[in-house]
């Protein structure tokens, strides 16, 4: 079978001397994988959730498809170019690679990931960029927490609540402050605005929500190098 697909590129391994696997979330099949046979002697530039347009072979019965032709769909300006770009480039990747391996085909998941890229190549706030990424992409694979209570004063990650009563635990998160801001990550709202240290705490309340959630999800060493560059 030959086709034609629309790509977001989330891994990269070597294959052979020449060749290498690529792992693409891509538009019309979800999270598929290709060998790029003679890449390595085309040096040809593949980035990390770069979005490419790519024709390829596949059999039926194989699970690696043969790409035959592979073009960039858009080129970014700046998102390789400025460190802290290049930080949540990283970030993104950490966690689509996690959680989109066994993801079929989404045309709102797919074109969600694309704008997020697009955005992060534009913003001039990458501070923001993280806990609204983590936040929202959550919603979109169906975690969206509850809002039992309007003016919420907990935020019950267990049960993925914002409430006024819950059973406590080291699950609960009961700053006004950081309710506030998380909830905010979920259903954006700009007027509000938090400082560096809310912005770093609730990014790391949001991986514990996600990795009680998401089996095997784990982000430590990316935090560490995050909260180090990003919230100094």
């Amino acid at each position: 079978m030959k086709a034609k697909e629309l790509g977001i590129l989330i891994d990269k391994q070597t294959y052979s001397e020449s060749s290498i696997v690529l792992q693409f979330y891509t538009l019309e099949r979800g999270f598929q994988s290709f060998v790029f046979k003679g890449a390595l002697k085309k040096h040809k530039a593949l980035n990390q959730l770069g979005l490419y347009e790519f024709s390829y072979f596949k059999r039926p019965e194989s699970d690696l498809g043969i790409i035959a032709q592979l073009d960039f769909a858009w080129t970014p300006q700046a998102l390789f170019e400025r460190p802290q770009k290049v930080l949540l480039v990283f970030f993104m990747t950490d966690v689509l690679q996690q959680t989109l391996r066994y993801q079929g085909a989404d045309p709102q998941l797919f074109y969600f990931i694309r704008d997020q890229l697009v955005h992060l190549e534009t913003t001039a706030s990458e501070r923001s960029f993280p806990t609204q990424f983590l936040a929202q992409y959550l919603m979109l694979l169906g975690y969206t927490p509850l809002i039992e209570a309007e003016q919420s004063a907990i935020f019950d990650l267990q049960k993925g609540s914002f409430c006024h009563v819950s059973q406590g635990g080291a699950s609960c998160i009961q700053d006004f402050t950081l309710v506030a801001f998380l909830k905010a990550q979920f259903w954006p709202n700009e007027a509000a605005l938090f400082s560096s240290a809310v912005h770093k705490e609730g990014l790391r309340v949001l991986i514990q929500y996600a990795s009680i959630h998401l089996a095997h999800f784990n982000l430590d060493k990316t935090m560490d190098i995050l909260h180090d560059t990003l919230y100094d």
